[in-house]
């Protein structure tokens, strides 16, 4: 099943632009899906293109009300708020997907969401 990015239109991003999200910065979510009602439900970037768009995406879920200290236990929350600009206590101020995407940058998607098995495409 193919799928394409008017799949996705009810998502936010990063970006206002949808398809910027996806392609560019490579993180997309929607709050609250059937069946799923309580988690934010990630896209997310697992391959890059030879212009560095991303090009292959997997999924995954969090819950609306977690914990990100818990969560992600090893995360050394000083430095990745410094690298972000903010104190700690900014950082977890912010809506976890904003935590979740700065995380990715920090860390790396597959130390957040884990191995992608199953990479899909998505057609602009």
């Amino acid at each position: 099943m193919d799928k394409k990015l008017s799949d996705y239109s009810n998502y936010a991003g990063i970006d206002a632009s949808l398809e910027t999200s996806l392609y560019e910065y490579g993180l997309i979510w929607i709050k609250g899906t059937e069946g799923h009602e309580k988690d934010f439900h990630f896209i997310y970037g697992v391959g890059v293109d030879q212009d560095g768009n991303y090009n292959k995406f997997d999924w995954a879920d969090v819950s609306i009300d977690t914990d990100p200290e818990k969560e992600w236990d090893f995360v050394e929350w000083g430095k990745v708020g410094e690298f972000t600009g903010m104190s700690k206590e900014e950082f977890l101020k912010q809506p976890i997907p904003f935590i979740v995407y700065d995380l990715i940058a920090y860390y790396g998607v597959e130390n957040i969401f884990g191995s992608s098995y199953y990479p899909f495409e998505i057609e602009s």
